[in-house]
């Protein structure tokens, strides 16, 4: 009897985890109701304990908790469609929920977070990071930087002072196409990288990043991988303002306020002044120069960006200025910058037709440059004015499990070089050139995706891109990327392996261009003058990623990745990097491998959030990619409290890397390495909630050990600051 007693007891063991193994998990497919299309991006949560979820592209979502309150609400919202509620209890898993339009009035509430569909994300399977603004909140910086350092293969480098640009799996900071809003922000730097520190992070609704080369749609020139952020539509007025402080004598104030004039039409700015003092050459080409220190070293930087949303019933319209200025002075050297960056933006409805997206910007910039001889009255200047038009549209089609995505670009580039040399009052003019350059380009990715009748928890997706540019000057490329992607989801394993190929190309810029001519030996141009060639790459990858959830009080879930990768890319330019007057030989070849593997464990205890990562890297030709690691290892941990406190640690090491410079005496190229080192980086801050203010204290330091041995880069130098924000 004992031993039947036994059994019995083991049976209802087995089958209270069964039952309870069917609690854990709730997941369904949402579609439209008029033509059983799934959607993309709607809000699954449950009413009372507030845990949800978001669709992915084939209108799937998953919810897993230890356990639901029996008496729950299943909710699901989508704009431009009526509300889903269902009770808990009611609710069958795996169901196919149907939603059905409706039509917005007047007086419907229609300011919500994100874009309905982003057409410009969709793409070959590739190595991906998002980082939504629930993560961003959570993660309690106040400096977009601060939440990608965690983040696989992603380096960041500069500060404050240089601006802050990003590395992906060992590139230059070029080689990584940063787009804000669909609008590529590259533009607003003289060395074509993207300053992230001019995007303010509390505007972030959604950023992803893209590791590879092969992005079809954004990923013209990217041999690296793209950064893809899209902009948070206020839901409310609002406003806060920021002070920091810091090393190198850094004083910034920052704002930003939301204005609403009905629930259709709102205006937001936001602006950064920042001035400093670092006593240590920084500037472009200086970076990794011998410093002399000197008090008479300034820098002034601000930007400025305005946006106007208006919604319709068929989509989304936007108009946005964006102004970044530097000042940059030093004895014998002296470098203004001024841009605007214009944009008008359209996303929604044509003609009744869905999933339309019309973007055009235009960039005007001057560039001023003005050297001297110390110990001689000469002055050389250089201005460049840039004008730049580009128009992109976007456009997509879904028949069944048939994708297809079309985009069309033009761009117009003029350049006037303006090159003159003072001496002892007299002002001799060397050149006065023009020069211009167009480019159509056509982009189509098609996919499809598929499921077993049998095992709907096995599906697939193949990929097939195609970009096609032609130049005013002669060039014209094609450039296939192709990919395939497996997903195998059954509770509690998510198992996605994937792999892509492709081809991508850089047609360097006019600015870059006449760089490079100097202002010695230039003459009366037009666009069909010498050029710098354009650089190709090929890539491929493959990767996979393992997610298991366990939601138990102590631990949500685990997440593993594992990717290998190889970047191949030819006409490189060689620089020196210590001259401002480049010389250069377009014949480099680079082969840059290498593989990374991170470890997260999400929601550990309700409080923490642990990434562990690890990246090998091998490059081919440091003269191209000079002090780039060979590995990189790091371990994040961030902690938020109930009540404000938020800590945010990342200590990393970082291998040997090698670069170059010339001699100054004779020309003689020199190698110098940098021996391994670890640093450690921490964010310490305090929310304090009150009526009507929120409040928030903040320390950040830096490479606070100083120990990378490193006399020359003064970027990884130890930097500390202090910040007050007070939001409204």
């Amino acid at each position: 009897m004992k031993s039947v007693g036994k059994i019995i007891l083991l049976a209802c063991l087995l089958l209270n985890t069964n039952l309870v193994a069917q609690e854990v998990k709730l997941q369904g497919i949402v579609v439209d109701a008029m033509n059983q299309q799934p959607l993309k991006g709607a809000d699954v949560y449950l009413s009372k304990t507030s845990i949800g979820s978001v669709t992915d592209e084939d209108g799937y979502f998953l919810i897993t908790s230890r356990k639901f309150a029996e008496k729950d609400t299943l909710v699901i919202n989508f704009l431009g469609y009526k509300p889903y509620r269902i009770a808990l209890k009611s609710f069958k898993n795996n169901s196919k929920i149907l939603l059905e339009p409706a039509s917005l009035d007047y007086g419907d509430e229609i300011i919500i977070r994100g874009e309905r569909e982003n057409l410009l994300k969709q793409d070959i399977p590739q190595s991906r990071i998002k980082i939504d603004y629930r993560e961003i909140e959570q993660f309690g910086s106040s400096e977009i930087t601060d939440i990608l350092k965690p983040a696989p293969a992603i380096r960041i480098e500069g500060n404050d002072l240089d601006g802050r640009r990003i590395q992906i799996r060992g590139s230059n900071a070029d080689e990584v196409n940063v787009y804000l809003d669909g609008v590529l922000i590259n533009n607003l730097r003289f060395d074509n990288s993207a300053d992230l520190s001019i995007i303010p992070v509390e505007n972030i609704e959604e950023m992803e990043i893209v590791k590879s080369g092969n992005s079809t749609l954004l990923g013209n020139g990217a041999f690296a991988g793209v950064v893809n952020i899209s902009s948070r539509k206020p839901d409310h007025a609002g406003a806060f303002i920021k002070a920091k402080v810091g090393s190198f004598e850094n004083r910034q104030l920052l704002g930003n306020v939301n204005l609403f004039f009905n629930k259709r039409l709102n205006f937001s700015y936001f602006g950064q002044l920042n001035r400093f003092s670092p006593e240590i050459e920084y500037y472009q080409d200086e970076r990794f120069a011998s410093k002399t220190r000197s008090t008479d070293i300034i820098t002034d930087k601000q930007n400025h960006t305005a946006t106007m949303n208006y919604f319709t019933n068929t989509g989304q319209y936007m108009g946005r200025m964006i102004m970044y200025l530097l000042d940059y002075e030093k004895p014998g050297f002296q470098n203004n910058y001024l841009n605007f960056l214009t944009i008008f933006g359209y996303d929604g409805n044509v003609f009744g037709s869905p999933n339309f997206k019309f973007v055009a910007n235009h960039f005007y910039s001057e560039n001023n440059i003005i050297r001297s001889l110390p110990e001689q009255t000469v002055e050389f200047s250089n201005k460049y004015i840039s004008n730049r038009i580009n128009i992109k549209l976007a456009k997509k089609f879904q028949y069944q499990l048939t994708e297809i995505q079309l985009l069309t670009e033009y761009l117009h580039d003029d350049l006037k070089n303006i090159a003159r040399v003072k001496s002892q009052g007299i002002q001799d003019q060397r050149a006065d050139e023009s020069f211009y350059d167009n480019k159509l380009s056509l982009a189509s990715v098609f996919s499809f995706s598929d499921k077993l009748e049998n095992w709907p928890q096995l599906s697939w997706k193949t990929y097939i891109g195609l970009r096609g540019d032609v130049v005013a000057s002669g060039h014209s490329d094609v450039s296939p990327s192709v990919g395939a992607q497996l997903e195998f989801r059954t509770h509690p394993w998510e198992i996605t392996p994937y792999a892509n190929f492709g081809k991508n190309v850089n047609y360097p810029t006019l600015l870059e261009n006449a760089y490079v001519r100097g202002i010695y030996n230039v003459s009366l141009t037009d666009t069909l003058s010498e050029r710098l060639k354009p650089e190709y790459s090929n890539s491929a990858e493959f990767g996979i990623n393992l997610k298991y959830y366990i939601s138990e009080n102590f631990l949500d879930n685990l997440e593993l990745t594992y990717e290998l990768f190889n970047r191949t890319s030819y006409n490189k330019l060689i620089t020196r990097p210590f001259d401002y007057d480049i010389y250069y030989i377009q014949i480099g070849r680079n082969i840059t491998k290498g593989y990374e593997i991170s470890f997260k464990m999400n929601e550990l205890w309700r409080r923490f959030l642990l990434t562990v990562s690890w990246i090998e890297l091998n490059i081919s030709d440091p003269f191209l990619y000079a002090y780039k690691p060979e590995s990189n290892k790091s371990v994040n941990l961030q902690y938020h409290s109930g009540f404000g406190l938020y800590i945010n640690s990342s200590f990393f090491h970082e291998g040997k890397s090698v670069g170059w410079y010339l001699e100054d005496a004779s020309d003689d190229i020199i190698i110098q390495q940098i021996s391994p080192f670890y640093d450690m980086d921490i964010i310490i801050g305090f929310r304090i909630p009150l009526q009507f203010f929120t409040t928030e204290l903040q320390f950040a330091g830096y490479n606070i050990f100083d120990n990378s041995g490193y006399d020359y880069y003064y970027l990884k130098k130890r930097n500390m600051q202090f910040s007050l924000v007070i939001k409204y």
